[in-house]
Order: structure tokens, then C-alpha cells, then sequence
């Protein structure tokens, strides 16, 4: 049977609040001990039934339960497992002997217990556990309280941060739109395949972007006019500027047309430092990039080829040479760079290219490497160039696996020659 007692408490004038305890034990007698010890400290509720101190339960506001384990109705454990889920803000203890301590300990874990005392306790010790039990209590409500006032707080300023957020969503499609804007006229200023069809006996352009823009590019013309008859061809990769990057494209390809086109520089070399020369001087310190780049120049009187680069290089196969490699320089050491000629032997096979179809990662972190790349490319050179595209991107696939971004933007163009002279442009 239940008994409560009223709680009622003053000090020196001041109200003083006075926590309330619930002890749960099958023996009256151990109830009547105990609130003969603690009354005056605490509002006493006691019951010898768990099915009854759950109705107290209901009706009172309790902060500590104190609950005996061996029970004939119930378990201690089983009777704080079954108020959990409703009351997991009391403090809650349980009383056992000695020998059931091993057995509860799992039990005890999932019931949130405080703390287990065992029998029999004695007024000091239980003393001292129901003051620290009321402090992490307490310590628990100030927090909960500091918590419902952040949560105000944050109320307010989660609508400060939702009228901002519209305001930034405003901001940032236009942004969007604008670097989408970017990427579609870099895509519109790439060669396209009626240009590059006229230019090229055969050929292939792989041009896959990382995001809405890319910091690579590709150029070529040809200049077929009087005594001159030039194929140009240059690759393009700005390093670590993001948009930046992809604007300097966009500046490279009106450069690149100044410098053949106006200027007549059919030097490869001479056609990269100027470039670089052009760029830096389009913007402020801040806007500069560092630069990788190859230039391919094809003079069709001499039937030579001369190429220049920095940290890119060229592979050709021809009938007589099984593979060419013309490495890249680079930059520090560019500057007075001196490009040789090479014979242009019929039907051979150019590929110019940026580091990233070898720097794509598979699934375990390993990137493809450039040895790879080239013997893959030795591997299917006897190809059609459409086919041979085909084949370079589902082996990138393959290669990537469950991976579905890109580790770099991905620039790579193959062709062949026109026989003899070719149309005028």
C-alpha cells in the first residue's frame, strides 16, 4: 500500500524546494526505515507494489527512484526497463545484495540505473548517494532549461537564417547561371566536328569536364594561304584557379588566333611563350594561373613537324616508328626552348593530351598511371578514331568503377593528316 507524505518546506523566509523520492521494496518494513531516516530531506513516497508505484508515478512528480531488485511481481531491472521510456529524466537506484550483482549488470545498463547500492546501506552512505543523485539531477534540468532557451534563440535566428538563405539562393542561381553560362560558351568555342572533319583525315576529341566548366581546352586551325600551309594544334590545362581557369580558356583561344592568324608565329615554341606572355598580362597578379600546354605545328610545304610544351607531351605512331614520344618541358627550363623538326610520315597517328584520363582514381585510390594510358593507346592506334574514343571512355568507365565524378577534367584529341595538300580554308 502507498503512502505519501506532504511535501512542505521553509527556510529563513525563502521558499525551499524539496525533491520528491519514490522507494519501491515487497518489505513494509524496509519503507517504514526508510522514511523514518530521509522524510525531513525529501517529499517520501513508498509502495510495496511496482504495478502500484507505477500509478504514483502518474500522479506525482518524482525525481528519484529508489527500487528494491528481488521483488516476487517484478525485478527492480524489469520494473525501471518498463518506466524507461516514460520517465527517462528520473534518477533511478536499485538495492541488491552481493550475490545478484553479476547477474544484473546487463540489466542495470539498459535500465539507465544512477547507481546500485547494496545491502544493507547505512544512513551515511545513503545519504551521500541521494545528494549526488539530486546534483546530476539538477545539473540535468539546468541543462534541459539551457537547452529550451537555445532552442528560442535558435528559433529566431532560424529565421533570420531562412530569410538569408532565400536571399543567398537568389544570389547563387544567378551565380549558377552564370558559370553554366561560361561552360556553354567554352564548349560553343571548342572545334567542332564539321571543322575538325575538314582539317583532319580521321580524328577523335574527348572533352569530359569535372564541373559545369573546364580549366582545359583545345585549339587548332590551319592556314592554307599563298606560300604558307600550317596545321596548328594546341592543348591547354590552367592549374588550381577553378572559373578562373576556364575564362583564361576562353582568352587563350583568342591569343592563340592573334598570334598565327596576325601575327604569322609559326614557331611552336615561340607560340607558347607568347601565349603566356598574353595571358599574364590579361588581369592582375591575382588572376594568373600556372600553365600547362603543347603546341603541334605541321608545316605542310616542308612536310616537317615541330612540337613544344610544358609538363604535356605528344605520341605518335607512324608505319616506321612503332611509337615517338615528344616530351614536354618543364617551365622554369621553357623559356629558350628550341623545337626540332620532325618528318611527317603518311598515315601516322597524333595524340595530344592533358593528365587527367591517367589521374582518374578506381575504387581503391589507385590512379590509372601514364604508362598505362600510352601502352593502351599503342593497343588500339590501328583503329578507327571514333572507335578508338569508344574504347577510351568505356575503359575509363571500367576503370572508375562504382566512382561516378571525376578526379580532373579529361582532354584528349587523335588524329591524322590530310593526304597531300589539303582544301583551302
Amino acid at each position: 500500500m502507498a503512502e505519501v507524505q506532504e511535501p512542505l518546506s521553509k527556510s529563513t523566509g525563502k521558499e525551499k524546494k524539496k525533491f520528491s523520492l519514490l522507494y519501491v521494496d515487497d518489505e513494509a518494513t524496509n519503507l517504514r526505515v526508510f522514511k523514518a531516516n530521509f522524510r525531513k530531506f525529501y517529499n517520501m513516497h513508498t509502495s510495496t507494489n511496482p504495478i502500484e508505484a507505477i500509478e504514483i508515478l502518474k500522479r506525482e512528480d518524482i525525481q528519484i527512484i529508489i527500487t528494491d531488485q528481488r521483488m516476487p511481481e517484478m525485478t527492480g531491472t524489469q520494473f525501471l526497463e518498463k518506466i524507461l521510456p516514460d520517465y527517462p529524466g528520473i534518477i533511478k537506484i536499485i538495492l541488491t545484495g552481493f550475490t545478484d550483482i553479476e547477474a544484473i549488470k546487463d540489466s542495470i545498463n539498459k535500465c539507465g540505473v544512477f547507481k546500485y547500492i547494496t545491502k544493507p546501506w547505512n544512513f551515511d552512505e545513503m545519504k551521500g548517494l541521494l545528494k549526488h543523485a539530486i546534483e546530476t539531477y539538477q545539473q540535468s534540468v539546468e541543462n534541459e532549461e539551457h537547452i529550451k532557451g537555445l532552442e528560442k534563440s535558435n528559433q529566431k535566428l532560424e529565421k533570420k537564417v531562412k530569410d538569408r538563405t532565400e536571399e543567398l539562393k537568389t544570389i547563387n542561381k544567378r551565380l549558377i547561371d552564370s558559370i553554366r553560362y561560361a561552360g556553354l560558351l567554352q564548349q560553343s568555342m571548342l572545334p567542332n566536328d564539321r571543322y575538325l572533319s575538314r582539317q583532319f583525315k580521321d580524328y577523335f576529341m574527348i572533352f569530359e569536364t569535372k564541373y559545369l566548366f573546364s580549366e582545359e581546352f583545345i585549339w587548332t586551325t590551319r592556314l592554307n594561304f599563298r606560300s604558307e600551309d600550317y596545321t596548328v594544334v594546341a592543348l591547354i590545362e590552367f592549374d588550381g584557379k577553378g572559373i578562373i581557369g576556364s575564362l583564361k580558356t576562353l582568352i587563350a583561344d583568342s591569343v592563340l588566333n592573334y598570334l598565327t592568324h596576325d601575327r604569322k608565329i609559326f614557331h611552336s615554341g615561340e607560340i607558347i611563350n607568347e601565349l603566356k606572355y598574353e595571358l599574364d598580362a590579361a588581369g592582375s597578379d591575382e588572376l594568373k594561373c600556372k600553365i600547362k600546354v603543347s603546341v603541334a605545328v605541321f608545316d605542310h610545304n616542308s612536310n616537317t613537324l615541330q612540337f613544344s610544351g610544358i609538363d604535356q607531351d605528344m605520341i605518335i605512331f607512324s608505319g616506321s616508328l612503332k611509337s615517338q614520344l615528344l616530351k614536354g618541358e618543364s617551365e622554369e627550363y621553357f623559356e629558350d626552348a628550341i623545337a626540332d623538326k620532325i618528318i611527317i610520315e603518311p598515315d601516322s597517328s597524333y595524340y595530344m593530351f592533358s593528365n587527367g584520363y591517367y589521374n582518374q582514381q578506381n575504387e581503391d585510390g589507385a590512379p590509372f598511371t601514364y604508362d598505362k594510358f600510352e601502352e593502351m593507346l599503342k593497343s588500339i592506334k590501328d583503329k578507327p578514331m571514333q572507335d578508338q574514343r569508344k574504347f577510351l571512355l568505356s575503359n575509363l568507365e571500367t576503370w572508375k568503377g562504382s566512382k561516378k565524378s571525376l578526379e580532373d577534367d579529361i582532354t584528349i584529341i587523335g588524329f591524322k593528316l590530310q593526304d597531300g595538300k589539303s582544301k583551302q580554308f
